[in-house]
């Protein structure tokens, strides 16, 4: 390996400090500046990449942060749908026809009674006493909220 010379003054702070770095390890003066120039060149060719690096962290923490909002989110949409999914198979009446329960998901979703076919529509606007309102009111309510977080979530 050829090698070249340079002669520089440096001051005598940093002189000092090679001379020690040399000491440390071992080395002759000219090995340890070889090293230092070498490990500092180096560093300044690689300061982009370190850019890009940082960048790319960055990029990724707030990425990280958009997936913990959107799993609170999530979560939050899963306990009112476990909530809806709790009221819809709970009994809210009995069929006017032939007078067998009826649940929540029998109201809303089928909108007919499983047992005799019968619409249920009528109990949406009670003639009679035949659906227990509060329990109504209730699965009102949780259908709303699975209502409302459909409506959220189509805001993204």
């Amino acid at each position: 390996m050829s090698s070249e010379t340079i002669y520089a003054r440096v001051p005598t702070a940093m002189k000092e400090a090679v001379d020690a770095y040399a000491e440390q390890r071992g080395t002759k003066l000219t090995a340890a500046v070889v090293d230092l120039l070498g490990r500092g060149l180096e560093s300044v060719a690689d300061e982009k990449s370190v850019d890009v690096l940082r960048n790319n962290l960055a990029r990724a923490v707030a990425e990280k942060a958009d997936a913990e909002a959107e799993l609170v989110t999530a979560r939050a949409q899963l306990a009112t749908l476990g909530s809806f999914a709790a009221r819809a198979g709970q009994r809210v009446g009995a069929c006017p026809a032939c007078r067998k329960p009826i649940t929540g998901g029998d109201l809303f979703g089928a909108v007919q009674c499983p047992a005799c076919g019968k619409a249920l529509t009528d109990l949406l606007a009670p003639k009679t006493g035949a659906v227990d309102q509060r329990e109504l009111l209730l699965f009102v309510g949780a259908l709303s909220a699975v209502l409302g977080i459909a409506y959220l979530s189509t805001k993204k």
